[in-house]
């Protein structure tokens, strides 16, 4: 769905308090794609001063980022310039990625089946935090309280969490994701539930192999901290630096299935 607004929001706006949530929940939801750093309040308000709201903030940094305005105007106007880019980006939704779809799929590898059943877990808004997510934290000994993963990027400490629901002993700083390098043994290629790392800007990503696109160039990864949810995403398989598996699993068991279910884009991970 896109962004569905009556009136404008944001500087000399006329800013209703739906039109206003709807714009917020919105630029939550591809927050890392904007590129702005906190996740907004969704509470239908911009202020009494609404040049200086964080809403107004996050509206100027998509103008600039997406529209190359020198000086952006803070505002969405209904069809405008603005509204229009930001429809036009892609949608999550518009691919399947429900939990109940994902639990379908046939696993044997057992904390895949518990990977999977995290579908659908995403960051909460504002100052409060998803407890399943502080549940990962926990997991891999991360002292964060903020789910955000603009502030704390938690895909390591979903795989921690994941590996210990099986007795499975995560790296020692398992929150760090490159640290998963070291983890039980590498393989020389990927197979269905193996730990896959990559690096990004400022750091680096895990998730497990889901499968393989039928034409073998993309890898579909199930992982935390992707759209600041729990997802599959799809990847180019040249990303991907290294793959690991616990100590005592039989890689030569394992396969890489072709994966046709729906999936979201790749690329966001911090």
């Amino acid at each position: 769905m896109g962004l569905k607004i009556r009136g404008s929001v944001g500087i000399n706006g006329t800013n209703s308090k739906n039109d206003v949530k709807a714009v917020q929940q919105f630029l939550n939801d591809n927050q890392k794609r904007i590129g702005f750093t906190r996740l907004l309040v969704v509470d239908g308000s911009l202020g009494r001063s609404p040049h200086l709201s964080k809403t107004v903030e996050a509206i100027k940094v998509c103008q600039r980022k997406l529209l190359y305005m020198v000086k952006p105007d803070g505002r969405i106007d209904v069809n405008g310039r603005t509204h229009r880019k930001l429809n036009g980006l892609p949608t999550y939704s518009s691919v399947k990625n429900d939990p109940h779809d994902a639990q379908k799929l046939v696993t044997k590898v057992p904390w895949m089946k518990t990977a999977l059943g995290e579908i659908g877990q995403k960051e909460v808004s504002g100052t409060k935090a998803n407890p399943r997510i502080l549940e990962y934290f926990t997991a891999s000994k991360f002292w964060g309280t903020d789910d955000s993963g603009g502030q704390n990027a938690w895909c390591g400490s979903f795989a921690a969490w994941v590996f210990k629901q099986h007795g499975i002993t995560p790296v020692k700083e398992a929150y760090r994701a490159k640290e998963w390098k070291g983890f039980g043994k590498n393989i020389s290629e990927p197979i269905h539930g193996a730990l896959g790392i990559k690096s990004r800007k400022g750091g680096g990503h895990v998730a497990f192999v889901v499968g393989k696109s039928p034409d073998g160039r993309h890898l579909y990864m199930l992982g935390g901290n992707q759209s600041n949810q729990v997802n599959i995403a799809k990847y180019s398989i040249d990303v991907w630096d290294k793959f690991v598996v616990p100590s005592n699993y039989d890689e030569t068991k394992g396969t890489l299935p072709v994966y046709t279910k729906g999936s979201a884009l790749a690329g966001t991970e911090s």
